[in-house]
């Protein structure tokens, strides 16, 4: 594994985090990996330089992902990282209809955001958690940067 010192799989999401890299084999090398929130639904998020994964965590009795929503998200699908506060961040994306870039009136290519934010692992301690909520904001906007492109592919295997 290359995952970054301190961005570990917790042991509580070892079985979740070999579910997503299993059913999602784009993903590739993670280099982050952290509970986190899309918006209000609590999920995990598996950052690579491929792209970054999120799968959301569904009731006690359905387990994680067996039947939840799963995103998968090219860096070349992401228009922006805009950094808010310690550990949230907000994606621009640029959206896409089967594939093909969509564009509103003035040609423009549609936007979607999506606020992340980073949540603590289980007995992870507080000290650790809060340099993992400030350097998240930075290492994103890094892998992001390290890995965004000039030119937009005409289609994309990224799911919203």
């Amino acid at each position: 594994m290359t995952i970054l010192e301190g961005w570990e799989v917790s042991p509580d999401r070892i079985a979740k985090y070999e579910k997503m890299l299993s059913s999602d084999p784009m993903i590739g090398d993670p280099l982050l990996t952290s509970k986190c929130k899309l918006d209000r639904e609590n999920g995990l998020l598996l950052v690579s330089d491929n792209g970054f994964a999120w799968r959301i965590q569904m009731g006690f009795t359905t387990g994680f992902g067996s039947t939840g929503k799963s995103k998968w998200i090219r860096w070349h699908d992401v228009a922006d990282i805009i950094p808010k506060k310690n550990g949230q961040i907000l994606v621009e994306l640029k959206i896409r209809k089967r594939g093909s870039l969509l564009l509103d009136k003035n040609d423009n290519i549609k936007i979607k955001k999506w606020k992340f934010t980073i949540k603590p692992n289980k007995g992870e301690p507080k000290a650790h958690w809060l340099q993992r909520q400030g350097s998240f904001n930075n290492m994103m906007l890094e892998i992001f940067n390290h890995n965004k492109v000039e030119t937009d592919p005409d289609t994309s295997d990224s799911r919203m």
